[in-house]
């Protein structure tokens, strides 16, 4: 009996424990299926789920008449499959040495361009996600393509597909390279910058690297469309799950016109060689073409110049090289934006505004223009030292008189420097007036890396100074010997380099030594001349539009301001500069130009490069338009190492006059700014 109850007792327990495990085991599958299920399914799905990028086509980037300059061409691509080659016996040796004969390239270029990218890992390498295809040809053969699809079984994992690339048309054979831009591959310091699953997601995109591109990639480029597939446990893809579609990005119509952009290239190339054929080592050069009317830019471009298609799939290193090389003058660099040049006479327009609005001079009064001024313990000529007598300030315009602003500096020298004494500011009239029409700052265009300029007054020359000025002079005063001609500079430049001295007053009113601008600056300075006084910001952008046709939005030249003279200060200089090509220092080089059809004014400029006074920079800065109307367009063209204005950069200019009204035999290249005869 005792027995009996005792077996009872344990049956019952081990059944209570049974039962306890039962509902603690249906528990737990409740609260899995039913509460977390959700969850779990989730994290299990995504386990077996990879995100894979459907790239959008880039907007294309037109010029004012709908001509392509950048758009898009279908090419044939060679990919790679890596979980494909993975499961090959020997991990695809094989497959890639037959590719790399096919494509003729060697196996380890192949190699490389599938090799994930990491740390310690050259390029090329693959960026992307290793569950899409690489690509390893970006403009393959089409016979290469189809012995891939014909004979599948020798090249499992290997695709040859259709895909979209980034082309240059050229429309007119003009380039734009330094406007236009490129693209490349997102580095991995802007990929650090995204959430852990963008960068997953983001890792091939193509970005712009320069140029209209870099500014306005975030319409250019889209968005990108997703397709998720399922992958198996070696990361096969075994599925599609869902798919979002890419969107194609916008156009960006310019303002530029293909036909002025091929003139304006033409001329550079005329101008360096005329420089040369004089016996200057000329090797670079800009020039930009404005609407003075709007502040759209017109042409823009940089000598010498690359061809933006070596970026295309990745730049090589011996292009970076080239297109870097300081001996080959580095074709990288877009000098019509970043090129900072001392302006030399084509400074003066802005000397006489200052000095005529502060009441230092009057625009219709004559002045001495002797051979020579002396500034301080230094005598300052005149070009060749002419002498031209009395004459009104139309004619230092025109014949460009040096030592008439040497006066003019002299005077608003002292007198600053006695409110000074006085416990006053200085005026410093020329220099306001030069930071009044843009020069010294960015101009704003809607280009990256732009170069600000140099106009330098008291406060700026001491935190020069202060800065390095200074340091650098110290050390090379001791460093030089004193049979050096430089070391007497650095003697001085040590102790006193922050003075702003008389002799810097004279420099800067005929634009030399103490003012450096860009040929963009001084474009723009020029154009408000013209215009009525308006400073604008500069665009190149001019309207985004969808790709299904749809207007996004209009873009106009911002304005910075407005140039503090009175309109009959304005026109009496500007009626100054329309005969300098007539008769003054621009005359030859316009000699036989139809000057009563097409109205043509300008300044020349010669100004010294640095310490080397053996080759000068030619400039000329010019506005034309048809009479009676005010000037439509502004031009300015810059050759370092040219020589004289008038000899290289002013025949430069005439010739791009020349091929937008259609002078001489050529068609114009703006049919709408001729007069209706050909002149």
């Amino acid at each position: 009996m005792k027995y009996t109850s005792r077996y009872g007792l344990r049956l019952g327990v081990l059944r209570f424990l049974v039962f306890g495990l039962l509902l603690a085991l249906f528990g737990q599958l409740w609260y899995l299926q039913i509460v977390g299920g959700e969850t779990y399914r989730r994290a299990a799905v995504e386990n077996h789920v990879r995100d894979v990028v459907v790239p959008a086509d880039r907007g294309r980037i037109l010029d004012d008449q709908g001509r392509a300059l950048v758009a898009n061409r279908t090419v044939l691509r060679i990919t790679v499959d890596r979980i494909a080659l993975s499961r090959q016996r020997d991990h695809g040796t094989a497959v890639l040495h037959r590719l790399a004969g096919l494509l003729r390239v060697s196996y380890a270029d192949v190699r490389h361009r599938i090799t994930l990218c990491g740390k310690g890992v050259p390029q090329p390498c693959w960026n992307g996600s290793p569950f899409q295809p690489i690509p390893v040809s970006e403009q393959a053969d089409p016979m290469v393509a189809l012995q891939i699809n014909e004979q599948s079984e020798s090249y499992p994992g290997v695709s040859a597909e259709v895909a979209t690339s980034r082309s240059y048309p050229r429309p007119s054979q003009a380039l734009a390279a330094h406007v236009l831009g490129y693209v490349a591959p997102i580095s991995e310091g802007e990929l650090s910058t995204l959430s852990t699953e963008q960068q997953d997601i983001r890792r091939n995109d193509v970005v712009g690297r320069a140029g209209l591109e870099t500014s306005y990639n975030g319409l250019l480029s889209g968005r990108d469309g997703i397709r998720r597939v399922a992958v198996d446990a070696v990361g096969g893809v075994t599925a599609t799950v869902s798919e979002t579609p890419a969107v194609s990005g916008d156009d960006l119509l310019t303002s530029l016109d293909a036909k002025v952009q091929a003139v304006l290239e033409r001329a550079l190339g005329l101008g360096l060689a005329r420089a040369r054929s004089f016996g200057q080592p000329a090797k670079t050069a800009a020039g930009v073409v404005l609407d003075a009317q709007t502040g759209h830019v017109v042409a823009m471009a940089s000598y010498p110049a690359y061809n933006p298609e070596i970026f295309i799939g990745g730049i090589s290193a011996a292009d970076y090289r080239a297109v870097t090389s300081r001996k080959a003058g580095v074709p990288l660099l877009n000098r019509a934006i970043q090129g900072e040049y001392a302006p030399g006479s084509s400074f003066k327009p802005i000397s006489v505004s200052a000095v005529v609005k502060e009441g230092t001079a009057n625009f219709h009064d004559t002045y001495s223009c002797p051979s020579g001024v002396t500034i301080g313990n230094r005598v300052f000529h005149n070009f060749e030292s002419t002498s031209l007598g009395q004459i009104n300030m139309h004619t230092v315009l025109v014949k460009s008189c040096d030592t008439v602003f040497y006066q003019f500096a002299n005077h608003d020298w002292f007198a600053d420097q006695r409110r000074i004494k006085n416990g006053q500011p200085p005026i410093e009239a020329v220099q306001n007036m030069a930071r009044a029409y843009g020069l010294g700052q960015d101009t704003g265009i809607d280009l990256p890396s732009e170069s600000g300029g140099l106009i330098e007054d008291r406060a700026s020359k001491l935190a020069r100074w202060k800065t390095y000025l200074r340091r650098n002079a110290c050390a090379g005063a001791k460093r030089r010997p004193a049979s050096d001609p430089i070391h007497q500079l650095d003697v001085e430049n040590c102790t006193d380099g922050w003075r702003f001295r008389d002799a810097d007053q004279a420099n800067e009113n005929i634009g030399q030594g103490t003012v450096l601008v860009t040929p963009l600056q001084l474009a723009a300075a020029y154009a408000s001349l013209v215009n009525g006084g308006t400073v604008y910001s500069p665009r190149i952008g001019a309207v985004v539009r969808a790709p299904n046709g749809r207007i996004v939005r209009r873009i106009a030249s911002p304005v910075r301001g407005h140039v503090p003279i009175s309109a009959r200060l304005r026109a009496d200089i500007v009626s100054a500069l329309y005969d300098v090509p007539r008769a003054g220092t621009a005359a030859g080089a316009f000699g036989g130009f139809p000057l009563d059809t097409v109205h043509v004014g300008g300044k020349t400029g010669t100004a010294q490069s640095g310490l080397d006074t053996k080759y000068d920079t030619s400039w000329f800065a010019s506005f034309a338009g048809l009479p009676g109307k005010p000037a439509k367009y502004v031009a300015v063209v810059t050759i370092p190492q040219a020589g004289q204005g008038a000899r290289a950069a002013a025949p430069a200019v005439r010739a791009i006059w020349e091929g937008i009204f259609g002078v001489g035999q050529a068609p114009a290249a703006k049919p709408s700014q001729t007069s209706g005869r050909r002149p």
